[in-house]
């Protein structure tokens, strides 16, 4: 149960519970959200307190965070399907996890990458959905860590890099 003043995410949306109410609509308890970076409260959503459709979650901690920051290296990137990568990328926007967030990210600098290396212009639904899984996953770092999005970005990205240089460092050290 919720109370009035935390911190939620509802879907993929940071939001603030700003109070309880019964749906006009359904008679259930409802919780009210207002989207966290909505400073005039000029959306307010319904949501039931049963969370039947399991949208409803707590917010990210720094112990979840440090544990998606030393699983990111080995978080698998998708198939390079260019015929599917639309439904691909749709189906894990669709989840819950921060780690498909983190999968549409590695599989969109990959992708694009790989296409700025054989000279091709970069693909445009791996933009479009590099901009909402960043979007999505640093919004929602930046509120659990008390900083700006830039801020949590820099962050995550400076983490994972040097996790990715450690485990390099040590596979090297194995084959010695």
């Amino acid at each position: 149960m919720y109370k009035v003043g935390d911190v939620v995410v509802y879907r993929r949306d940071v939001c603030r519970v700003t109070g309880k109410k019964k749906s006009d609509f359904t008679g259930e308890m409802c919780y009210l959200l207002v989207p966290y970076n909505n400073t005039d409260n000029s959306i307010t959503m319904q949501v039931p307190i049963s969370n039947k459709a399991g949208h409803l979650r707590d917010l990210v901690t720094k112990d979840q965070i440090d544990e998606l920051i030393q699983n990111a290296p080995g978080i698998e990137t998708l198939e390079s399907k260019p015929a599917n990568m639309k439904s691909q990328y749709a189906t894990l926007m669709k989840g819950g996890s921060l780690e498909d967030l983190v999968c549409i990210i590695k599989t969109s600098y990959l992708r694009n990458d790989e296409r700025m290396k054989n000279h091709k212009k970069l693909a445009s639904i791996d933009a479009e959905y590099l901009e909402k899984a960043e979007n999505l996953l640093y919004s929602e770092l930046s509120v659990a860590m008390n900083m700006s999005y830039d801020e949590s970005k820099e962050f995550f990205e400076k983490e994972v890099a040097l996790v990715e240089k450690k485990n390099k460092k040590a596979r090297s050290a194995k084959k010695s």
